[in-house]
């Protein structure tokens, strides 16, 4: 496990404020971040609802990372900047993919310094590699948030290529308005020269890019026995929901009954003729 940010002062990115101005806890009671810093963390980086469903995510997706956002509007995608971490990269059948927008706080040396870095104290970064949490996932928080806040950074390592990804990125309000494509170059840069690719210092979500959204309703379903259990339903209303899938029901129902209809008839053609 690192014991320093993945990237040095020199390519971190200024900037007075880091977190946004509130957030809403379980309840939809909007908090300040800074009041609880580590619970604003879990809930902006984790990506825990992905890892639980990832021996299926190549159902979802490719084993890939993201194509760059010029690739993504050349093949008439809309663009739509989403907050919530676990719809980043997952795109809609309507042409819609969402993408997280980088927060400034993953551009910044010190910020990764004091909250996503192991402590001295912690085993992750003794000889062992993982410590034992509550989750029971044998991953320790900090690394856990470390690996989700490098991921989000590779894949946007990954959508921002060239000079034209950057304008696409700036216009939709995917990077702070402080970032300059100079910036964002060396930061690349440094990213890369430290490993940022690893598969052990990346998150296992960000080893898939692009995830098809429909495919991962259909997963949720299946992993919890549900078709009120998807991962993100676009439905308003229960109507709407039970009208997207009673439809091909009804047409199966209707085949079904169309071929049964056939086979009685063909039937009892052929023993009317047995008889005569």
């Amino acid at each position: 496990m690192p014991r320093k940010p993945p990237f040095s002062v020199d390519v971190s990115i200024p900037s007075t404020f880091y977190t946004p101005a509130a957030i809403r806890d379980e309840y939809y009671t909007p908090y300040s971040p800074t009041t609880d810093t580590s619970r604003f963390l879990q809930n902006d980086l984790s990506v825990e609802c992905l890892n639980c469903i990832h021996k299926y995510l190549w159902l979802a997706g490719r084993p890939m990372p993201p194509r760059p956002l010029n690739h993504q509007t050349a093949t008439s995608r809309q663009i739509v900047p989403d907050e919530r971490i676990d719809m980043h990269m997952v795109w809609e059948p309507s042409r819609r993919i969402h993408l997280k927008p980088l927060p400034r706080y993953l551009l910044s040396h010190q910020f990764w310094k004091s909250y996503l870095i192991c402590k001295e104290h912690c085993p992750c970064t003794s000889n062992y590699i993982y410590c034992q949490t509550e989750r029971g996932d044998g991953v320790c928080q900090q690394k856990h948030l470390y690996q989700c806040g490098l991921g989000l950074l590779y894949s946007y390592i990954a959508l921002i290529e060239r000079e034209s990804d950057f304008a696409i990125a700036q216009d939709q309000h995917l990077l702070p308005h402080n970032v300059t494509w100079e910036m964002w170059v060396k930061l690349v840069k440094e990213l890369l020269d430290n490993g940022a690719t690893n598969p052990e210092y990346v998150n296992a979500r960000y080893l898939f890019g692009e995830l098809r959204l429909s495919r991962l309703n259909k997963i949720y379903m299946f992993h919890h026995g549900s078709i009120l259990r998807g991962y993100h339903f676009t439905y308003q209303t229960y109507t709407e929901l039970f009208y997207d899938y009673l439809t091909p029901l009804t047409a199966t129902i209707v085949y079904v009954a169309l071929v049964l209809t056939a086979m009685q008839v063909g039937l009892a053609t052929k023993l009317g003729g047995n008889v005569a």
